[in-house]
């Protein structure tokens, strides 16, 4: 920005736009470019200005990691099944991840115990104790399901996921296999998910 708001004038700078901000930072540079000086400069305003609506960067990461996690909840819907439910949950996610591809490493480093979240987790592991699972099993079918989705954020993107050419020392099933090209990231967590699903159904 060419202007500066200067200190004192925090009250016309929202948290959402510094939120914002600091999600179009990430998207266009990553991570390793978020700062509190950095965002600071990106919005015009002295550095002290931002702790108005972050404690510190930490706050300001998971603030980030709620708001990228919000934004990709879909309203609500009246899930029939347990497995509707965590698989909504998983594509909301993977939705968020795919808007947002710089953030998956934030999203993996950080807590991310805001109010928000975990009112979202709540809502989830009371569908999955209904369902017959116990709590601590029902939290780690949650988590177990997050890792997945966003252990494909973090490995080899679309753009880059090429069809190998047949490798001239491999067997013929290694080949075979390789021949129809490899998943997208949407058919990938399809199967993903549908193999989940059935090894947390062998848990009731």
């Amino acid at each position: 920005m060419s202007s500066s708001r200067g200190q004192g004038k925090h009250a016309g700078l929202s948290r959402e736009q510094v939120l914002q901000a600091a999600v179009a930072l990430i998207d266009a540079e990553g991570v390793g470019a978020l700062s509190m000086r950095r965002l600071a400069r990106e919005l015009g305003v002295e550095a002290m200005t931002l702790y108005h609506h972050v404690q510190n960067k930490g706050a300001l990461e998971d603030a980030v990691v709620e708001y990228i996690l919000t934004e990709s909840r879909r309203e609500p819907v009246h899930a029939a099944t347990w497995q509707e439910a965590l698989t909504e949950y998983a594509l909301d996610f993977h939705r968020g991840l795919l808007a947002h591809p710089g953030a998956a490493i934030l999203v993996a480093s950080r807590p991310g115990l805001t109010e928000r979240n975990l009112s979202d987790l709540e809502h989830l592991l009371q569908i999955l104790t209904e369902a017959g699972f116990s709590p601590p099993t029902a939290l780690a079918i949650v988590h177990a399901t997050a890792a997945s989705v966003l252990g494909q954020h973090l490995s080899v993107s679309d753009e880059h996921r090429e069809s190998p050419a047949p490798a001239a020392g491999a067997g013929p099933l290694v080949n075979s296999a390789l021949e129809p090209g490899l998943p997208d990231a949407d058919a990938l967590l399809k199967f993903t998910l549908k193999a989940l699903m059935a090894g947390y159904e062998s848990l009731l």
